[in-house]
């Protein structure tokens, strides 16, 4: 058997081949001369966050379990001779086989513009296109990116790793147009502008500008504005590599044609992957070359196995943002009537559900959502959402209830738990079976977990393990810091001893003038209205889908702030008495107002440390005793103004 292409999916492939039929001879090759690694992270690596030789363990971990494989390192096929069944290496040796396998995967698209070839412009295909483009990175002050889908974006990120300055353009009207819809893109573009990296939308480049040296200097945009940079990176798709497949005389459309067994138009070779094109259709992502390596190998094998196409499913992290999205997601001639049902919070977390006649066919999530498996086999199953889970997606963003989601041990065994690599929990399970007892041995066996990360609590839950800590709320630290100072505030109004009035006939200035002159006692009364007016828009960021200024953290650690300084002017409204009747009541209504608020930021601010339901209950609660505390509050405070004014 030979397998060309030592990419994820021609390795999958092979470990599965290898896995049915131990004793057949297997030969791999693979053109580049670096050990096997995996590609998807090539991003990861240009930014930093993996380095090589954990990319490489985790890809030659797949064919740990076998010897059956030989690796041919360095070796480009460039000839199929179908009728000798053997293929042609470069340097001109053949190599017969019984099963060939065609997993040559696909190379950068790269758009005719004009200056495309000046020395600064860069792909992200390959090991050495990153070792490239890393070198760059260091020397690259503005950088501007073509394509803003998944690829593009993970490029924005890694090229701002030594602070330089990037800008994506795409000529569609929203970030990722193939995943999302027009309010995740939105979402998504606000969280990638708060991080510092500019975008261009509706914008087409028309051309690549040389300086003075004949390297890069700027592009142009078709609208005529022109982009200073050193550097271009082309993230403009990707285009199936089938050049030796239509040579061999193999029937290709805009891949490999291959059947449902992943079989080509002739017999004993198959194709998977990105190269191969089944049913009309092309996936561009590695999952369904995983599915498809099962199949074929199956296949191969003698087994019935029948590959039926894949519901594209695309997870990633964007910036420090996942982004999933599942199915069918917009408008489709195919489904019509179909119910797009939304989901949003003041965090920035967004979902949707594309219902059809009550059955789920589409999801999006941006943000964390744990219940995200579950919703995952609900939509590749077609299940039937009923009305009441409608009614609570809407108002919650769950479909079940909070404690709805099951363990990951009592989900289907082909149920995905990693989506970046495919695997189910039936695949993980047998890996527990035969002695993975930890995150990292799971991931090193299988290679869930190992891309973006976002499932490694449920694989800790497979194994017994710890699960992940989670992550602080933005500006925690100061957040408890305003929340220790507000309820050190209120305990100071309600315990401390006002503070004395002056004798009959002060010689010096003294403080009660602030709550006896009645211009003073009108500006710092009207200042805590103003003050407490000052605070509501948190609400509105909080609650108006379309009050998106700004990121959330910020808002909070201003209202609280703004809760302080309230309290101060309460103080100097007041002298630190409570007053008797109407005013003590609203003295009163006032501090309990800003102790739940000070309560609420608190568990806000330590909520990482606290056990994820229980940082739930208590949050619920401290903001629903905040709420309340305010409801009393405007006609406690009308009254006040009323009978002041009136006597």
């Amino acid at each position: 058997m030979v397998v060309v292409g030592a990419g994820p999916v021609g390795l999958r492939v092979a470990a599965e081949l290898a896995q049915r039929q131990p004793s057949r001879p297997l030969l791999i090759f693979g053109e580049e001369t670096w050990a096997p690694y995996d590609r998807i992270q090539l991003s990861a690596l240009l930014a930093g966050t993996r380095r090589l030789p954990e990319l490489q363990r985790q890809a030659q971990a797949q064919l740990a379990a076998s010897e059956a494989p030989v690796l041919h390192l360095g070796r480009r096929i460039v000839r199929i001779e179908p009728a000798q069944h053997r293929v042609i290496d470069h340097h001109g040796d053949a190599h017969r086989y019984a099963t060939l396998v065609l997993a040559t995967g696909s190379r950068a698209r790269v758009p005719g513009i004009p200056g495309i070839d000046l020395r600064g412009v860069f792909t992200l295909r390959d090991l050495s296109d990153a070792q490239a483009l890393a070198a760059r990175q260091l020397r690259s002050r503005a950088t501007v990116v073509i394509g803003g889908g998944p690829l593009g974006l993970e490029c924005a990120r890694a090229m701002q790793r030594h602070h330089t300055q990037v800008t994506v353009v795409d000529h569609n009207e929203r970030l990722m147009h193939r995943q999302l819809d027009a309010e995740g893109a939105a979402q998504l573009r606000e969280h990638v502008g708060a991080l510092g990296v500019q975008v261009r939308l509706g914008a087409r480049t028309v051309q690549i500008c040389a300086g003075r040296d004949g390297a890069v200097a700027g592009v142009v945009l078709a609208d005529g504005e022109r982009l200073a940079c050193d550097t271009v990176v082309v993230a403009a798709g990707i285009v199936p590599r089938i050049e030796l497949a239509r040579a061999a005389g193999i029937a290709v459309g805009r891949g490999i044609r291959v059947d449902d067994r992943l079989q080509t138009s002739v017999p004993d070779i198959y194709a998977i992957g990105e190269c191969a094109e089944h049913d009309g259709q092309l996936y561009g992502l590695v999952a369904p070359g995983f599915e498809q390596a099962a199949v074929a190998a199956e296949a191969i094998a003698g087994g019935q196995a029948r590959y039926v196409g894949t519901v594209t499913a695309t997870q990633l992290k964007i910036l420090g943002r996942s982004v999933y999205s599942l199915g069918e997601l917009g408008e489709n001639p195919r489904l019509p009537g179909a119910r797009h049902v939304h989901w949003r919070d003041a965090a920035g977390r967004y979902r949707k559900l594309v219902l059809y006649r009550g059955r789920a066919y589409g999801v999006i999530a941006i943000g964390p959502w744990p219940a995200l498996p579950r919703v995952q086999d609900l939509v590749r199953q077609r299940r039937r959402v009923w009305p009441w889970q409608v009614w609570r997606f809407r108002r919650t963003g769950f479909i079940w209830d909070a404690q709805g989601q099951p363990e990951v041990s009592a989900w289907p065994a082909g149920a995905v738990v990693c989506n970046c690599t495919g695997v189910t929990r039936g695949r993980l399970s047998q890996a527990v079976g035969a002695g993975c007892a930890s995150v990292a041995a799971l991931g090193a066996q299988t290679g869930a977990g190992t891309v973006c990360g976002s499932c490694q609590p449920l694989l800790a839950g497979l194994v017994g393990g710890p699960a992940l800590s989670p992550q602080p709320a933005g500006g925690h630290r100061q957040l408890a810091g305003l929340a220790g100072l507000t309820l050190a505030a209120v305990l100071a109004v309600l315990l401390l001893p006002a503070i004395p009035y002056a004798s009959s006939f002060p010689l010096a200035w003294h403080p009660e003038v602030l709550w006896r002159d009645g211009l003073l006692k009108q500006v710092s009364g009207f200042s805590v209205l103003g003050l407490a007016l000052l605070a509501l828009p948190l609400s509105l960021r909080k609650r108006l889908p379309r009050v998106r200024f700004g990121r959330y953290p910020l808002w909070r650690l201003l209202h609280a702030l703004v809760a302080l300084l309230a309290l101060l002017g309460l103080w100097l409204h007041t002298g630190g008495r409570l007053g008797d009747n109407l005013n003590a009541w609203l003295m009163l209504c006032v501090a309990a107002l800003m102790a739940a608020g000070a309560a609420a930021a608190a568990v806000t601010a330590f909520e990482h440390r606290l056990a994820p339901a229980r940082a739930k209950r208590w949050r619920r609660q401290t903001l629903w005793l905040h709420l309340l505390a305010s409801w009393p509050l405007p006609a406690l405070l009308g009254f006040h103004v009323l009978k002041t004014y009136y006597y």
